[in-house]
């Protein structure tokens, strides 16, 4: 952003310089129209990716602002015994539960959490291998799956 800002400045000033050389009768009309063309097009070019560079920049730092406030409440739970519901509703905002679809022979329903201050954080799919482990680990079996 900084290298776009400084651009800009240098695309004013080489701007006043041109018009100064027209003025002064060292520059033709034709070059003049091509040289000013060319800085406005790129000028108009920097205003807008430093627009854009801005709102990342505040995007980001709101972000981080999110985490440190979601690190203070992680902070006040260390050491979690029982998942309450204080608890719950201090940590998440929001469960969105999708229909059951099946999905190769397989039944599978999609839920998504999205957690306070930091959104829906999206989980890595999981392996058949790792899926039936993890099942397995919980006490489920084949035909609790199909239910």
């Amino acid at each position: 952003m900084q290298a776009a800002l400084s651009r800009e400045k240098e695309v004013d000033i080489l701007y006043e310089k041109l018009f100064e050389e027209k003025i002064l009768g060292n520059l033709s009309e034709e070059r003049f129209q091509k040289l000013s063309y060319k800085y406005e097009d790129e000028q108009t070019e920097l205003k807008q990716r430093i627009q854009h560079l801005k709102k990342v920049v505040a995007e980001e730092k709101q972000h981080e602002m999110n985490a440190d406030g979601f690190l203070k409440l992680i902070r006040q739970y260390t050491d979690i015994q029982e998942l309450t519901p204080e608890i719950l509703h201090t940590f998440i905002e929001k469960i969105v539960v999708h229909h059951r679809e099946n999905v190769f022979g397989e039944m599978v329903q999609r839920v998504e959490i999205y957690y306070k201050m930091i959104g829906y954080v999206e989980l890595p799919e999981m392996s058949r291998q790792e899926k039936e482990s993890y099942m397995k680990s919980f006490g489920y079996t084949a035909t609790d799956r199909s239910a």
